[in-house]
């Protein structure tokens, strides 16, 4: 059986050399619709010639009105025929596809013999013609619609004259009768036969079909698939004999009223039918978007693996159809995405290639799908199904959302509306989306999370640039400290040692915060030092060097403001310049302020810093700081300010540096409480022990 098989096979691919070019559903569709054709064209063959040899054509022509209602009223029901799905194994389920026609047929025999078959005959012929329409929208040959032909009309109507045989073989005349038991016997046998018979002629094609689709059919399996076939006859074809009777009985208008319930009823099976494979179809679809929904849940979070989870799931979403999924390699913003950027399909044998165009017109689009009804497609010579394209939409900053790829979808022709096929695109397009968001906020954690550890990394840096460690003389205590608003700061202090027992004092802030802040407060910090190195009895003079080296090494419109003053230890002179800083305070037995002596630096060139001289007694402090002190808010948004500070100042300053420093800071501590921080906070304390 299976060298038959693999041979029917060989011959179908020969005689269609472009099959090779089709999606795989249609291929196996179409091998198994040539499968059926080979091994039934014998029977066909012989119920054709079997009916031309019986046909009494004057019964045709005596009895055409209402022949004629019955070839119409049979036509309705083949083209409305209502699935029944038989489950062979948990993996095959064959759908058989059938009608009420079978009835009518059997009324028809029963009626008016064996010459009124050609109705039959004349019905599949209309049938065939309709489908090789259809085929030829999707580019298959008319000789696959043979099939149903041979179907339809040579085994159908070889069946009813083998059941017609039976009948009249013992006893039964035309049209039947019933006036006595022994006259349903032979329109029984007949139904009884017409019920097995198709056992015989249908076993090897399905035997067939069942080993192409890689399985096999057992015992168990052989035994369901006859009692499904035959139950189905038992259900519908005896309803023929009492219909056959209401004929006899002259009743016209009756028969004609039972005919149309016959129709009524498959009509109501028919729908129900398709209701029922579109709910299956439905609920696969959705299987498939929960598998494929646990894949995303699951993969790694960049997004790398996105490709092959489509792959491995998407195939069987829409088998007949063209799916594209696409992610646009730049965004609308300009940006790279954050993932890597692909085009994935469905295997496209004959499908003609998605162009640019389409996806800018959907990327375009102010509407989130768009539906193109009954698609010519090239080479096609009737309309195929519908076309559809959505967004793959990915939330942006704030509300926005941003449209980062597309879904396309080319539908053969299909009972399905675009109402019924749009939420299984829509639920699609929602997890791509899903995944794509989760890759953007992974992307975005792991930047700032390398963000933070350069921003941690700057702020030790220039933690190293503070000095190691507090001055010490006999003559003096000293304290500083600086709190960072952030990880790095504008605000620097320096302690530069110089000769003849001088010290330099310096608190700086750079007008911005975050990163620029810090590197420009590194430059002006080694400037500052630099010159003040090289001219230690002039302040004024360093601070308008370092001025105009900034201004020549940057183009940054920020600046810095700058105290800077020359200590000498022995004595308590105190010499400085002060670059638009805060005023540094002289606290003894009253508070002087020792105020700007120039505009800060890095604004203009060629200015000069005047420099003023103060002597420092013992007992009296100075106070060096920067504005996060005097302008620290609270939740209020009331400020610190510096009268605070120098009170706390005027108390503490009998005790050491280091304790006035952190009175200050806790009171600034206090005094904000959970407000946040805005601004960097340097301070200084100088007291002279002697």
């Amino acid at each position: 059986m299976h060298q038959l098989t693999n041979y029917l096979r060989r011959l179908t691919y020969k005689l269609f050399p472009d099959l090779e070019k089709q999606p795989p559903a249609q291929q196996q569709t179409a091998v198994v619709a040539m499968t059926y054709f080979y091994l039934l064209l014998p029977f066909f063959v012989a119920g054709t010639v079997w009916l031309w040899w019986v046909t009494d054509w004057s019964v045709l022509l005596e009895n055409w009105g209402i022949l004629l209602f019955l070839l119409l009223l049979i036509s309705q029901l083949d083209q409305r025929p209502f699935i029944l799905p038989i489950s062979l194994t948990e993996e095959l389920t064959l759908p058989f596809s059938t009608s009420l026609s079978n009835l009518l047929s059997m009324t028809l025999l029963l009626v008016f013999g064996p010459s009124a078959l050609w109705i039959i005959w004349v019905v599949a012929l209309s049938s065939t013609i309709r489908t090789g329409r259809q085929d030829r929208q999707q580019n298959l040959p008319y000789l696959f619609a043979l099939n149903n032909f041979v179907q339809a009309s040579g085994t159908s109507i070889l069946l009813l004259l083998v059941a017609g045989f039976v009948y009249t073989s013992i006893g039964g005349t035309y049209p039947f009768q019933a006036s006595s038991f022994a006259d349903w016997l032979p329109a029984v046998w007949s139904v009884l036969a017409l019920a097995m018979l198709p056992i015989i002629i249908y076993f090897l094609p399905t035997w067939s079909v069942t080993i192409q689709s890689g399985q096999t059919l057992n015992r168990q399996t052989l035994f369901q698939l006859i009692g499904s076939g035959v139950l189905l006859s038992l259900l519908t074809v005896p309803f023929a004999l009492p219909l056959a009777l209401v004929y006899d009985a002259q009743n016209l208008a009756l028969f004609i009223s039972l005919c149309l319930a016959v129709a009524f009823t498959n009509m109501l099976a028919y729908f129900l039918s398709q209701f029922n494979l579109l709910t299956q179809t439905r609920s696969k679809e959705l299987r498939t978007l929960e598998n494929l929904g646990q894949e995303l849940i699951i993969a790694p979070a960049d997004g790398s693996t996105l490709e092959v989870i489509l792959a491995q799931h998407l195939p069987g979403l829409f088998p007949s159809d063209h799916l594209v999924v696409h992610l646009f390699a730049e965004l609308p913003n300009g940006k790279e995405p954050a993932w890597p950027p692909f085009t994935w399909q469905t295997a496209a044998h004959n499908w003609p290639p998605v162009t640019e165009t389409h996806w800018q017109r959907i990327r375009d689009a102010e509407e989130t799908s768009l539906v193109d009804r009954d698609v010519r497609l090239p080479g096609q010579k009737e309309p195929s199904g519908h076309r559809f394209l959505l967004k793959i939409l990915v939330s942006g900053a704030g509300e926005t959302v941003q449209c980062v790829g597309a879904l396309y979808l080319q539908r053969t022709p299909s009972q399905r509306t675009p109402r019924q096929v749009l939420p299984t695109l829509q639920e699609l397009a929602s997890q791509i989306g899903s995944a794509l968001y989760r890759a953007q906020t992974y992307q975005e954690t792991l930047q700032r999370q390398k963000m933070a550890q350069e921003l941690a990394l700057a702020g030790r840096i220039q933690q190293s640039f503070l000095p190691n460690k507090i001055p010490q003389h006999p003559n003096w205590d000293f304290a500083a400290t600086l709190i960072p608003a952030r990880q790095t700061s504008g605000d620097f202090y320096d302690f530069v040692p110089l000769d003849n027992g001088r010290l330099g004092l310096i608190v700086a802030d750079v007008a911005d915060k975050g990163t620029g802040a810090a590197l420009y407060m590194a430059l002006s910090r080694t400037l500052i030092r630099t010159y003040a190195m090289q001219f230690p009895n002039e302040p004024g003079k360093a601070l308008q060097l370092a001025n105009e080296r900034i201004l020549s090494d940057t183009e940054s419109d920020q600046f810095v403001t700058v105290f800077y003053g020359v200590l000498e230890l022995e004595n308590g002179r105190f010499t400085y310049a002060n670059a638009g800083h805060n005023p540094t305070y002289l606290i003894g037995s009253e508070t002087k302020s020792l105020a700007k002596t120039g505009i800060p630096l890095g604004i203009f060139e060629a200015l000069e810093w005047q420099q003023a001289t103060i002597e420092i007694g013992v007992g009296e402090s100075l106070i060096l700081y920067s504005d996060g002190v005097p302008e620290a808010q609270n939740s209020r948004q009331e400020e610190f300010g510096e009268d605070r500070m120098l009170a706390i100042a005027e108390q503490t300053t009998n005790g050491s540096a280091t304790a006035c420093q952190a009175a200050i800071t806790e009171a600034v501590s206090q005094f904000v409480g959970d407000a946040p921080q805005f601004d960097d906070i340097t301070l200084m304390v100088a007291i002279r022990l002697k």
